[in-house]
């Protein structure tokens, strides 16, 4: 009965034409099934109405009926366009705020026990805007979400590889990033850093998924550097839901199309740290 409810809230969410690419993901859909079922929990997604975000937030609520999910937008208008709302308001869990204004937060945190952190700038941006997006805004939001308790909270934040050694001159998004890793990590509640390779707009569940750390694989000399926002916005949705230890932090790439599709549990053991992986169970 559990699996027939989840096929069921994920067969309404994918009969959108927005949902295609999700349609042909077949072992995510098996990896949902595969897991156990969530309490009521509330998400939010930030960066909601940017090219990965929306994706976020759509697999986010496919997920199982009694996980309530939250965009936090700026514009409504765009939020129409990407999100596939109607209403586009609290109703329909669309928020209006702003991130780099901590008191515009307050009613799109509240109650909340899940946040998935996908702002992000295009890396033409003057290094002050990088500034404010990449570091200052996602401090504001973790502080936000925390000032009410840790307890049964976790975060997603999708970063960048590259973060090991950030470029010293030119565009400094790496570096910011980094500060951005830096404070989630030591902020005391349990998180997933997603790392991705270069992001595509193309479709998901098409390629084999690979997990590392410290920007330290042969990936790029493979000639393997992108990966599908799809599917990183899926990978991201399971560490957030279903992460196998309360920190994580790892690189994301992705073969060629055709390579396959993955499993994303084992996916999530891959990404675990040696020593991590001798002990880890499941977390929800």
């Amino acid at each position: 009965q559990a699996q027939a409810a989840k096929l069921s809230a994920l067969s309404g969410a994918f009969r959108d034409a927005e949902f295609v690419e999700f349609v042909e993901m077949r072992s995510f859909l098996l990896a949902l099934l595969a897991t156990p079922l969530l309490a009521d929990a509330t998400v939010l997604v930030t960066g909601a109405t940017g090219r990965t975000g929306s994706l976020l937030f759509k697999a986010l609520k496919g997920y199982q009926s009694n996980l309530f999910v939250r965009a936090l937008v700026r514009n409504l208008t765009e939020a129409k366009e990407r999100l596939g709302c109607s209403k586009c308001d609290e109703s329909e869990g669309i928020f209006v705020g702003d991130v780099t204004n901590s008191s515009s937060l307050s009613a799109a945190f509240d109650g909340v026990s899940k946040l998935a952190i996908a702002v992000g700038v295009y890396g033409t941006e003057a290094e002050a805007v990088v500034k404010a997006v990449e570091w200052q805004d996602v401090k504001n939001q973790v502080e936000t979400f925390l000032s009410s308790g840790v307890s049964n909270k976790r975060i997603a934040l999708i970063s960048t590889m590259g973060t090991t050694t950030p470029p010293t001159s030119g565009n400094k998004v790496m570096f910011y990033k980094l500060l951005a890793e830096s404070y989630l990590a030591s902020a005391g509640v349990p998180f997933s850093i997603v790392k991705p390779c270069g992001l595509s707009n193309d479709a998901g569940g098409e390629r084999l998924l690979m997990a590392g750390h410290d920007d330290s694989e042969s990936w790029f000399s493979q000639g393997f550097y992108m990966i599908p926002r799809a599917d990183v916005a899926n990978v991201t949705a399971m560490a957030l839901l279903h992460a196998p230890a309360d920190a994580m932090r790892f690189d994301l790439c992705a073969k060629g199309a055709g390579s396959g599709s993955s499993d994303f549990p084992r996916l999530l053991q891959d990404a675990l740290l040696p020593w991590q992986r001798a002990t880890s169970e499941v977390v929800v």
